[in-house]
Parts: structure tokens; C-alpha cells; sequence
């Protein structure tokens, strides 16, 4: 089975900083085939015990998604792990991409609803943890 796990929330919510994480704890495992960064995110393909990983940290409105989503089909990534907004085209652009034959995982970051809390790196981190192990456990 092939998968697109989302990583979707409202607007500066950490998307794009926990799905660094993930490409940073990955990288700790084998050097990226590609990694290339797209103003503040980043796009990275890996080659993992024969699995392909594509990880597309956009995803807000008019961002590299779309393009991201069709470059990981087309590099037939086994699994994709991108960002969205909770509606509109982002989420749009999902569901026309799965059609390629994967499965949907939506999830949304550890966050904590008091404004005054000043941990999030620690939330990003353990969604970002999450999230990797959920990359080697799928079948």
C-alpha cells in the first residue's frame, strides 16, 4: 500500500517546522537522494530498507505542494508526507493526488491552546517522532 500522510492545520499552527524534524531525523539514517530548499521549506526524497520517502513541507495555498505531490508520484515515493491547510485547495490537491493509487493519513501537530506556553519545540519534536515511526511501521 502506498501512502500521503498530511500533516493538516490552520495557518502557523508548526507544519512545516515538524516536517524539518522529520527530514533532519531521517537524515540521521541515510544521506537524502535530493534535498532542496524552497525559501523557508524544503523538499527531500530518501531510499530507506527499500521504501521511498518524499517529504514536502509546504502547504499552504499557491506553495509547492501541488508540484511537490506530482514529483513524489512521479518518483513513485511509496510514501508521501506533506503539509495542508484544513480546506480549500490544499486539501484538494490532496485527494486528486491519492488517486494515484495511496491512502490518506490525516494528522495535525501536538499544540498546546495557552498562548503563553513557550515550549512548541518540544510539540513539533514529538509529532515529528510520530510521525517517523509511523513511516517504518506501515506496511
Amino acid at each position: 500500500m502506498k501512502y500521503i500522510i498530511c500533516d493538516f492545520a490552520i495557518s502557523n499552527w508548526g507544519k512545516t517546522k515538524t516536517l524539518i524534524k522529520v527530514i533532519e531525523i531521517l537524515k540521521t539514517k541515510v544521506k537524502p537522494t535530493i534535498e532542496e530548499q524552497i525559501g523557508e521549506d524544503k523538499f527531500a526524497f530518501f531510499d530507506i530498507n527499500k521504501k521511498k520517502f518524499a517529504i514536502n513541507t509546504q502547504g499552504d495555498p499557491n506553495s509547492y505542494l501541488e508540484k511537490g505531490l506530482e514529483r513524489a508520484i512521479d518518483m513513485n515515493a511509496d510514501i508521501i508526507v506533506c503539509a495542508s491547510r484544513t480546506k480549500g485547495a490544499t486539501v484538494n490537491y490532496i485527494y486528486n493526488y491519492a488517486k494515484n493509487g495511496y491512502e490518506i493519513i490525516w494528522f495535525s501537530n501536538f499544540h498546546a491552546d495557552d498562548v503563553n506556553f513557550t515550549n512548541t519545540s518540544l510539540l513539533n519534536d514529538l509529532t515529528a517522532k510520530s510521525i517517523v515511526k509511523l513511516l517504518f511501521d506501515l506496511e
